[in-house]
């Protein structure tokens, strides 16, 4: 049986006698403990890290797509394939509670509060409650279970799926009676089953529970035998769990791997030296990797190191103790997935070892109070005992302040960190939830082609996955080829993220932005959130178009001559005028043209607008269909400008062209009528004619 290492030498079969008064504050520890833990992974969560990183982008997607139905055990449209456990629970969540940049990190909060109560459960088991408390306070201050506790990353979920298979299967073998041995190794076996769908590193959670079991049969033989057919029973179970994973590993080799094993031909060779740089990695040079670490930042300082160091020589001194036998092999079989990585240390492939490294430190310091005891007599002893007390007080407090100053001071300001978590973007999402401000907000929306990279993100969709508040009320456009004024050119804010006003409007529609004012919001950058009031200007364009923009109706109206301006379309889009840059060009050269429309009800769903180059009434020879412009985030009053560019085909005939403008809708193919005094008179118009000079 596994029993307890206690907090001062008894007999390790002795019955349990009544309790200690010590144990009165064993609760209040580590509930005070627990609050530590809980204050440094909420403290400044929607600004710490300042945005999410490109995986936790992609980890936000794939939970989606389960909330949408596409439930898998497996994801393998981003490589390497994800398990899909975390993403479940990910997707119940952001259900329940909504999402936003702080919602996405709750959940891994509240697996890591779960692991530390549990891996706390487990240690004060296996060695007692002063290691239990110890490892605890440790685990709840140090950076490394600090990132993964707010990290919206699948492997945040592997330090609770160790915690509790060591759990359940430690009390499997120090269960008293048979049935509740047997209970518990089913636990176990579910728990060992499910632990393979949450990342990748999960394979060594079933090599160790085999080589314990060898080692148990070394060390106890008479144990094993009794529990051989609940062992068996586990392996069975874990293995039914797992078969749709192994059905599809079995089809595709290799899926999971961060590094195929074929790209690393000396890996035999490096093996030893890997292993070795990932246990270096606690105590000298630590991940390197900034979206993990402060890079080169070790687990431990070199105190906590050197407790680390001697308490694994405790565990190798008494590793026929099974709480030792299995702290020392859930080290060493944690550490193997590094092996396998040409980068290391790598905290994240670590994962594994993190519930129960942190109990080495604390047997270290424990070895050093029993020494203390042994040694002295009196109230020199008492005053030790006491030193010890306060020397792991003091531990646990140097260990927050130096992750309180690393975590949210200097790892959040460097260069490498702003960049991977996309800071400014976070800080924009940031500043959107928390203005007061009542003006209207647009926001450019450059479409991406998500048949090359089917995780890119529009500006517009990765801000509906940072922001808390909804996005409703927000215009969206594409400002390469469209800008959008909102409620008649009143003042508004217009926001160009990830990029600068001036560098994707075309000419005619930047030339709007010269009344534009930076609004100076902090860390998102210049030339982003801008501020726009051009109502006077706005109202100006529109009573010159009607005697410069001259609109005619085609042949098939019903009515002859000129078209007034405004001019209402269907779905309460009205045309208020537009603007040709240059009306004689040669063949081959670009046709500009700039058109102005107004909302002047609900709008429609999407619409595209149609530019065409005529050679006749009825024949195209050049067009220009599109429209930047989601109209379903337009508002009453709002004005959009889509600014077309119409190749001329080489070749063509020298001599005038008219150009034609409408709205259609792009599922159907079916135009909008324009209306003069509510009778529908045509689907089109014909704008000014554009000159092909020879």
């Amino acid at each position: 049986m596994m029993h307890r290492e206690d907090d001062r030498p008894t007999s390790p079969r002795a019955p349990a006698g009544p309790r200690r008064a010590g144990g009165r504050w064993y609760l209040p520890v580590a509930t005070l403990l627990l609050l530590v833990a809980a204050f440094f992974r909420t403290w400044d969560l929607t600004t710490t890290p300042p945005g999410l990183h490109a995986e936790e982008l992609i980890n936000a997607q794939i939970s989606e797509m389960v909330r949408q139905g596409d439930v898998s055990v497996i994801y393998d449209e981003v490589q390497p394939a994800r398990e899909g456990l975390y993403y479940a629970l990910l997707a119940a969540s952001t259900t329940v509670t909504g999402d936003g940049l702080m919602l996405w990190r709750l959940p891994s909060v509240w697996l890591s509060m779960l692991a530390l109560a549990i891996t706390t459960l487990l240690m004060r088991r296996l060695f007692g409650r002063r290691v239990a408390l110890m490892s605890l306070g440790l685990m709840a201050v140090a950076f490394w279970p600090v990132w993964m506790g707010r990290a919206v990353q699948h492997v945040a979920l592997m330090p609770l799926a160790t915690a509790v298979v060591a759990f359940t299967l430690a009390s499997a073998f120090n269960a008293r009676r048979p049935t509740e041995a047997s209970l518990w190794f089913t636990v176990g076996g579910i728990a060992l089953g499910l632990s393979q769908y949450v990342h990748v590193t999960a394979w060594t959670l079933p090599v160790l529970f085999v080589v314990y079991v060898l080692y148990r049969t070394i060390v106890n033989r008479p144990e094993i035998r009794r529990h051989r057919a609940d062992i068996w029973y586990t392996l069975a179970l874990a293995a039914v769990i797992d078969l749709p994973l192994g059905l599809y590993l079995f089809r595709y080799p290799g899926a999971r791997e961060p590094v195929p094993i074929t790209q690393q031909p000396g890996l035999i060779a490096e093996i030893p030296g890997r292993l070795v740089s990932s246990l270096a990695g606690l105590v000298l040079q630590g991940d390197m990797l900034a979206s993990h670490n402060l890079p080169g930042r070790p687990v431990f300082g070199p105190v906590v190191g050197a407790l680390l160091l001697l308490g694994i020589g405790v565990a190798l001194a008494r590793w026929r103790r099974a709480p030792y036998g299995l702290a020392l092999l859930w080290l060493i079989i944690g550490l193997l997935p590094t092996a396998f990585l040409p980068r290391k240390p790598d905290f994240e492939y670590m994962a594994v070892i993190l519930p129960v490294v942190f109990v080495f430190p604390a047997l270290g310091l424990r070895a050093v109070f029993q020494l203390t005891r042994e040694r002295l007599r009196g109230r020199v002893q008492q005053a030790a005992t006491s030193g010890v007390g306060v020397l792991i007080a003091a531990l646990i407090a140097v260990n927050a302040g130096w992750t309180y100053r690393d975590y949210f001071l200097i790892w959040p300001s460097l260069d490498e960190v702003q960049t991977a978590y996309q800071a400014k973007l976070g800080r924009l999402a940031h500043y959107l939830d928390t203005s007061t401000d009542p003006t209207p907000v647009s926001v450019c929306s450059i479409p991406v082609d998500e048949r090359d990279e089917p995780f890119a993100l529009t500006n517009a969709r990765l801000l509906d996955i940072l922001m808390h508040r909804s996005m409703a009320g927000i215009r969206i456009f594409d400002c390469t080829q469209s800008l959008v004024i909102a409620n008649g050119g009143e003042s508004q804010r217009i926001i160009f993220p990830r990029s600068h006003y001036y560098e994707h409007l075309p000419g005619p529609l930047l030339a709007w932005m010269r009344y534009a004012e930076d609004e100076g919001v902090p860390g998102v950058g210049p030339d982003v959130v801008m501020r726009l009031e051009v109502s006077n200007e706005l109202a100006d364009y529109a009573g010159a178009f009607i005697t410069t923009a001259l609109t005619a109706w085609p042949p098939e109206a019903r009515v002859t001559g000129l078209a007034p301006l405004p001019l209402s379309f269907g779905y309460n889009v009205t045309f208020l005028g537009y603007e040709i840059r240059d009306e004689q060009v040669r063949a081959g050269d670009w046709v500009e043209v700039t058109s102005y429309w107004r909302m002047d009800g609900p709008p429609p769903p999407e619409v595209w607008q149609f530019m065409h180059m005529l050679g006749n009434p009825v024949v195209i020879v050049a067009q220009d269909d599109g429209l930047g412009v989601n109209t379903g985030t337009l508002q009453v009053r709002d004005v959009f400008l889509q600014h077309s560019m119409i190749q001329t085909p080489t070749g063509l005939a020298a001599g005038p062209y008219p150009l034609s403008l409408g709205l259609y809708f792009p599922q159907t193919g079916e135009r909008l009528p324009a209306f003069v005094d509510g009778n529908a008179i045509a689907d089109r118009v014909f704008l000014r004619s554009v000159t092909i000079e020879r």
